[in-house]
């Protein structure tokens, strides 16, 4: 299998790269949080609507070493959202997300990296499908999935603005440790089993502004 990723990195994660502070030399540390509370009230109001609130939460953090050979890059990315709204009885999550990534690289020519990567990725709690009878079912859990990926290839810096990790070997593991769901076969586990073993190829693409590109 072939998994490909692209990804544009926003506004709020370019100033992300530009929080800088130096804790020891060639290290770069920076991150940022944000809590935000929003609420729609609608009265006589004729085109129709819910009353919401809504409440999401986010913390990012990166770290990153590098010198003339070496580069290590550490990310955390984790988030969380509620909504509620008044034709429904209980919450609703809209974000739930732990996504860890570190990659390794030792310069081999020009603006070439022999690298490494590993990532992981579960949830905080459990996912449910909300049916308009107010009705819901289990579709997620934490460890359920989680997903530990590592891969070796290269990567690629021509410029401030794109980083290109591609590899040829890279195996992932999908674990599904909540019983109801494995025994259902989720997630691509065989019926009963709680985990998936993957070997293919990997590529991730970040458009992005880095400190750190020659």
């Amino acid at each position: 299998a072939m998994a490909v990723k692209a990804q544009v990195v926003t506004d709020g994660e370019k100033n992300l790269k530009k929080l800088d502070t130096d804790t020891v030399a060639s290290w770069k540390t920076g991150g940022f949080s944000g809590l935000n509370l929003s609420q729609t009230a609608l009265v006589n109001w004729a085109p129709g609507g819910q009353n919401s609130l809504a409440l999401n939460g986010l913390f990012n953090f990166f770290a990153t070493y590098k010198d003339k050979v070496n580069v290590w890059e550490n990310t955390v990315d984790l988030g969380y959202g509620l909504l509620h709204q008044e034709n429904y009885k209980g919450v609703m999550k809209t974000d739930d997300r732990i996504e860890l990534n570190s990659k390794y690289g030792r310069k081999a020519f020009k603006n070439f990296y022999y690298a490494g990567l590993v990532n992981f990725r579960t949830q905080f709690t459990t996912g449910y499908s909300y049916a308009a009878d107010g009705t819901k079912n289990k579709i997620s859990n934490f460890m359920a999935p989680g997903y530990i990926l590592a891969a070796v290839g290269l990567n690629y810096i021509p410029n401030e603005y794109f980083n290109a990790f591609i590899s040829p070997l890279t195996g992932r593991l999908t674990i599904v440790s909540d019983k109801d769901l494995s025994d259902k076969g989720a997630f691509g586990v065989e019926k009963g089993k709680c985990t998936k073993q993957e070997l293919g190829g990997y590529a991730r693409l970040v458009f992005t502004k880095s400190d750190f590109a020659e």
